[in-house]
């Protein structure tokens, strides 16, 4: 009987041990969704702000083309205004 009572002991802590395992693995999981969760989160609000950066990037793009091209521009208008000074300094002094 006493091996028996001693078996019944030994598979009652194996059985409790695989409970409180059960529990803390339990309790692990929670926290790891919650971690998950948070991350995903953070992941979401970084995608969001990296497309952010990408529209400010295009448009900061689009302002320098823009910028290089009326740079362009005023060259030409001040080579033609050098232009029409030139002729006027030169009716002037016929």
């Amino acid at each position: 009987m006493s091996d028996a009572a001693d078996r019944l002991g030994l598979l009652e802590r194996q059985v409790q041990r695989a409970i409180d395992l059960i529990e803390r693995l339990r309790a692990e999981n929670a926290q790891l969704r919650e971690a998950r969760a948070k991350l995903t989160a953070s992941v979401d609000a970084l995608t969001e702000e990296l497309a952010a950066i990408r529209q400010r990037e295009q448009a900061l793009a689009r302002v320098e083309i823009e910028h290089r091209r009326l740079l362009e521009e005023r060259q030409i208008l001040l080579g033609q205004v050098d232009a029409v000074l030139k002729e006027l300094a030169r009716i002037d002094g016929e």
